[in-house]
């Protein structure tokens, strides 16, 4: 009988561990949103007396958040899966440290978005993710350049769609995001950058031109007209109970 939560990484297989090596690297997986966290575990631990054997069977990485997220949606959403088992301390830390750098734990996004692709919010134990990253006006004209890239095929834009359908049948990611959304828009600051940005975009006539032929083209498309209508009705409906409630309270 199986007493530990781990596969073979890339398959369904259960892990089956040696215990002669000292720990293994692993990556958790959110199979709701395809973030990951990748991190080690030791099989033993020691102290002066004795050696006592770690809780690696049922680990579910430090991440603060990676945790959080498993005790709001399930553990059954989430893949544990083991790399490679090796020898040593020495060996353990350093491939550890050699996946998180070959997966950019620290800067890689989520598919079409600017969110962390990955839990972790440091390698190696030390180098931490630099929180000015998104001010870089440098890091967001490559993210532009790769996002339009992207656009440009037909197939990453249906898979973009299927993916971003895939989250907001979540009602946990859809509450995150409207929660993102309204943090942001509190701030002074951050809707006058939004407002800049969007004058900046429509004082271009190539871009008004864009924008003008992306809205046509959604016209023409009998559902996305009928989607459209249903979503101004929805949202006409949301303010009125709004005004109401407001109303009631005075």
């Amino acid at each position: 009988m199986v007493d530990h939560h781990w596969l073979r990484v890339g398959s369904d297989r259960e892990f089956v561990p040696n215990l002669d090596k000292f720990g293994f690297v692993y990556i958790i997986t959110n199979l709701r949103n395809g973030k990951a966290y990748i991190g080690c575990k030791q099989y033993l631990f020691y102290t002066r007396l004795r050696e006592k054997e770690s809780d690696w069977r049922t680990y579910t990485g430090s991440s603060k958040l990676l945790n959080e997220d498993i005790e709001k949606t399930g553990k059954k959403h989430f893949k544990f899966e083991v790399i490679a088992e090796y020898k040593n301390k020495r060996s353990l830390r350093y491939y550890e440290l050699y996946y998180q750098m070959k997966h950019n734990v620290l800067s890689a996004t989520l598919e079409g978005s600017e969110e962390h692709a990955y839990y972790n919010s440091r390698i190696g134990g030390k180098f931490y993710r630099p929180v000015e990253s998104f001010q870089d006006p440098e890091w967001r004209k490559k993210m532009s350049e790769v996002v339009t890239k992207r656009y440009e095929d037909p197939e990453e834009r249906r898979k973009l769609s299927e993916s971003q359908k895939k989250r907001y049948e979540d009602p946990e990611e859809r509450r995150k995001l409207s929660e993102s959304q309204k943090k942001r828009f509190e701030d002074p600051e951050e809707r006058r950058k939004t407002s800049e940005a969007n004058k900046k975009r429509y004082e271009d006539p190539e871009e008004r031109r864009k924008l003008s032929e992306s809205v046509k083209k959604r016209y023409e498309d009998p559902e996305e007209r009928r989607k459209t209508s249903e979503a101004t009705k929805k949202g006409i409906a949301a303010k009125k109970r709004k005004k109401n409630a407001k109303a009631k309270e005075t």
